[in-house]
């Protein structure tokens, strides 16, 4: 079966950009397989025009038969989850997963709490790993140089996919509010 590659834009960043292009995969007759690590796996498949829509949520194995069954009786296929990222597929003019502001709010709460405690727990990395660059001496202080690197790189990411993420709920709090 022949198989194609894409790299995500970044789903806190650019969602719809990546639901866009799911959405043109599909027409070109791509659709999407699997989504790991921020690349989606596309199969060969016949033309479809259909949307595309992402839900974050947290399920047990027992769940989520029920879950995708409710999705189901609004029009939603499923077509993938992986760690809480489940992605569904409907029909141009099915009415949007989330239509309401509440449920939107709930949903990028949902999607921002892990990342805010990645970011907290990074942060929190980077300044014990500062603390023995600065304060101990050689095995310590070549730990922590290596150590704050580390961190580092994890850091400012997920500083900015949790900045992403607040920006997002500020503007859905914003359009409830109009």
């Amino acid at each position: 079966m022949k198989k194609t590659y894409k790299i995500s834009n970044g789903l806190a960043f650019f969602e719809q950009k990546d639901l866009q292009m799911l959405r043109e995969k599909a027409a070109e007759g791509w659709m999407v397989e699997s989504f790991k690590g921020g690349l989606y796996t596309f199969t060969k498949s016949g033309l479809e025009d259909v949307i595309f829509s992402i839900d974050y949520h947290e399920l047990t194995p027992e769940d989520e038969e029920e879950y995708c069954d409710l999705f189901a009786a609004a029009g939603w296929t499923h077509v993938y989850s992986h760690t809480g990222i489940h992605l569904f597929k409907a029909v141009p003019g099915t009415p949007p997963i989330y239509s309401d502001a509440a449920s939107k709010t709930d949903q990028v709460k949902r999607t921002a709490k892990p990342v805010y405690i990645v970011t907290i727990a990074a942060l929190l990395l980077t300044i014990i790993a500062l603390a023995f660059m600065k304060l101990a001496e050689g095995f310590l202080n070549q730990a922590g140089k290596i150590g704050f690197f580390i961190s580092i790189v994890l850091f400012i990411p997920m500083l900015m996919t949790s900045m992403a993420l607040f920006i997002q709920l500020l503007k859905v709090n914003k359009s409830s509010k109009n």
